[in-house]
């Protein structure tokens, strides 16, 4: 029986160099006070709300509250820049990832714009590794981890008998997959200690899920 196996992106196969704040401050250079809460604010709005935009909504709500010389559109831009210089793939990862591909159909299930993501993996060749690529705020998704709804998005993209996810997020990647009925592996520190599912690194999800 066919097994198809989805990673989650961010902080789980691809990890960044500098935390949010720094990014954003790389943007948005002598930031007001209360700037980056005003942005995460509308930010984690407009992404729940499935927008397609949520970085320009962050950063119009940063422009409408404080005196800012620069448009919403240039801060997008400056940010993603500075986001995705900050992401690195480690190689290890990298290898596991592309293990498992060569013997399984393999797709990134992930939480984020589609241009944002699908940029990240353009610049570390992973877009060229998976077979599907699924975003939550991609129009033709249009539902968040845990909803079960973009699990069954990814089943429609790669067709199996079985799934398989990885992620970093113990409530929204493995809760979400085992309530859409798929196995699942938890390489992050939140959660349950001794939960079944954990295991140390991407390397070690790849080598329990291709024995």
């Amino acid at each position: 029986m066919t097994t198809a196996v989805f990673f989650d992106l961010d902080l789980t196969v691809l990890q960044y160099t500098d935390d949010f704040e720094t990014i954003f401050e790389r943007a948005l250079p002598n930031a007001p006070d209360g700037a980056y809460e005003q942005y995460v604010e509308g930010l984690l709005h407009a992404f729940d709300q499935l927008s397609t935009t949520p970085y320009r909504a962050g950063f119009e709500a940063v422009v409408g509250e404080f005196d800012v010389d620069a448009e919403p559109a240039e801060l997008v831009s400056r940010y993603h820049e500075a986001e995705l210089a900050a992401t690195t793939v480690p190689d290890a990862t990298h290898d596991a990832v592309t293990r498992v591909a060569a013997e399984r159909p393999t797709g990134i299930l992930t939480n984020g714009t589609l241009e944002m993501q699908q940029a990240k993996l353009e610049a570390h060749g992973l877009d060229e590794v998976a077979d599907a690529i699924v975003v939550s705020n991609d129009p033709d998704v249009a539902a968040r981890k845990p909803d079960s709804a973009i699990f069954r998005t990814a089943e429609e993209s790669l067709p199996a008998a079985n799934y398989v996810y990885v992620g970093d997020t113990y409530d929204e990647d493995i809760v979400g997959a085992r309530n859409a009925g798929w196995e699942a592996f938890h390489v992050g520190t939140d959660g349950p200690e001794d939960a079944p599912e954990r295991v140390a690194s991407v390397e070690e999800a790849a080598k329990q899920i291709l024995d």
